[in-house]
Formats: structure tokens, C-alpha cells, sequence
């Protein structure tokens, strides 16, 4: 039997009611920063780096993007949500007296515009099903962790094993989005590209923090 995939979704379809999707943007976004200081003091190393990671924080933009399925209110979503993380994350640190630098917070909510509207979009068009969109979001999303997965085991040593792990949940996360074995294939064949420019992107946060 051929395998096809399946129609786009049909853009005049009910989009997610207004309330819902500013419910799901408030939660993970004040929440998972909140949860991020906190796994950060309860794990144990090197799992403990999977709390302070730049792909992690990826994953709500694309969440709350395909729940708002259209690519306008997917990209203000995940940058209110990314805003969202930098903010809760910071006020946890300081409730406890912990040092905050302003210029650190500034480059992340920076880092939180551009990773709201790359996985956003993502996310959007993943969620609305058209095959070469919905491909290249999937593989945008698995991507990312896929590259740090591979940084953090090649860059740090001793993150070895965790960054290993993160690299095969990220290509395991390409055969989950992917509708068809084909789109799969086409999706693990799109991360030579999209590894490489995380990669690059990872040098230019290092070297935004260095200057700093």
C-alpha cells in the first residue's frame, strides 16, 4: 500500500478559543521558568544541565505555535511565552538574593524574540499540515535538540551522557512529528542543515554573553 500524506488543514477551521490559548501561553511560559531554577538545584549533574538549556526553552514556542495554528498569533504567543520564561526564571532568582544582571536578562529576552518566531512559526506550520511547512517545523523543533545534544557531549566532556540522550530524543521527536515514513525520512534528512545553524547559533549566544 502507498502511504500518502495527509490534506493541509483546512485554514477556515475553528482556530483555538482566545481564552485557551492565553491560559496555555501564562502557564508554561510563568511556570516552566519557574521550574527551570528549581530543576536546576534538585538535579544531579550532568542531568542538571538539561534545566539551563537553550533547546528546552524551545519547545513551549512550538507548543503554544501549533495551538494557535495561524503564523501571526503563533509568533506573538511563543514570544509572549518566551518573555514569559526569562521573567518568571529571573524572579525566582531573586526571591532568593541571587545576583541578576540586567544586560544577561536583556540578551535572553533578545534570544526570546528570535526563538519565538523561528519555532512559533514552526509550530504553526506543523500543526496546519502542509507537507513541505509542517516538514521543515518538525525538523526546525528536533533540530535544536539534536545540536545541543551534540554540543553539550562534544564541548563539555563530562555532559556526555546527558547531551548523547538529548541528541537521540531529538531524533526520536522527528519520527513522532513526522505523518508519513516518507516525511520522517525527509525530516532526519533536514537536520544536516538545521544542526549546523543551531550550531552557529550557539557560538553567537556564547559570544553575546562573553562580550557582556
Amino acid at each position: 500500500m502507498i502511504e500518502t500524506a495527509p490534506a493541509p488543514t483546512d485554514l477556515a477551521s475553528p482556530r483555538p478559543r482566545w481564552w485557551l490559548l492565553l491560559v496555555v501561553v501564562l502557564v508554561v511560559g510563568a511556570g516552566g521558568g519557574v521550574l527551570t531554577e528549581w530543576a536546576q538545584g534538585v538535579l544531579d549533574d550532568p542531568w542538571a544541565m538539561w534545566a539551563n538549556s537553550i533547546a528546552a526553552w524551545c519547545l513551549p514556542a512550538f507548543l503554544v505555535g501549533a495551538l494557535a495554528r495561524r503564523p501571526g498569533t503563533a509568533v506573538a504567543a511563543a514570544v509572549a511565552t518566551e518573555f514569559l520564561l526569562v521573567g518568571s526564571y529571573y524572579a525566582a532568582q531573586l526571591v532568593q538574593d541571587l545576583p541578576v544582571r540586567s544586560s544577561v536578562v536583556g540578551i535572553w529576552l533578545v534570544g526570546g524574540v528570535l526563538a519565538g518566531a523561528v519555532f512559533g512559526t514552526a509550530g504553526a506550520w506543523w500543526r496546519r499540515g502542509d507537507v513541505p511547512g509542517a516538514t521543515v517545523g518538525a525538523a526546525l523543533i528536533s533540530g535544536v535538540l539534536v545540536m545541543e545534544g551534540c554540543y553539550r557531549a562534544q564541548a563539555f566532556p563530562w555532559q556526555g551522557a546527558s547531551g548523547v540522550v538529548m541528541a537521540v530524543a531529538g531524533a526520536v521527536l522527528a519520527l513522532l512529528l513526522g505523518r508519513t515514513w516518507r516525511q520522517r525520512a525527509q525530516v532526519l534528512g533536514l537536520l544536516v542543515l538545521v544542526v549546523p545553524l543551531g550550531w552557529l547559533g550557539v557560538h553567537l549566544v556564547n559570544g553575546a554573553f562573553a562580550a557582556v
